[in-house]
């Protein structure tokens, strides 16, 4: 069996999402960044949106009513967090869904996580 090499994937944690060091493995082991660390707290989604596509980051939300409307197939995908979750549970449930993603699902993905499991929708999906 051969062992998948480890890709240092880039997140941008939206406002409402804790800082990166309430994440300690997803921190240590991505490229884990706030929305108030590149300026961007309180600005508007498709601000934030459009820093995460610039810089190729995968956006880490709760409010994924506001953040929907912008999957696209060539922009980077967008995970979901239940707000049941604690923060232990969102690090390991989001490392476990990055050790997971295959390459083609870094664009163009609405990736939910909930206490139930996971569960991750392509951009043809919004589409129908």
């Amino acid at each position: 069996m051969s062992s998948r090499k480890h890709i240092r994937l880039k997140l941008l944690l939206d406002e409402g999402v804790h800082l990166p060091q309430s994440y300690p493995q997803l921190n240590n082991l991505y490229d884990v960044i706030h929305v108030s660390q590149v300026n961007l707290k309180g600005e508007k989604d498709k601000k934030i949106f459009d820093y995460a596509k610039l810089n190729s980051r995968i956006t880490v939300v709760f409010n994924i009513k506001d953040f929907r409307k912008f999957i696209s197939l060539n922009h980077p995908s967008i995970i979901a967090l239940s707000t049941n979750l604690t923060d232990k549970q969102a690090d390991l449930k989001i490392c476990k869904v990055l050790r997971e993603l295959k390459p083609s699902e870094t664009k163009g993905h609405l990736i939910s996580i909930t206490n139930s499991g996971i569960d991750k929708k392509g951009v043809s999906k919004f589409q129908q």
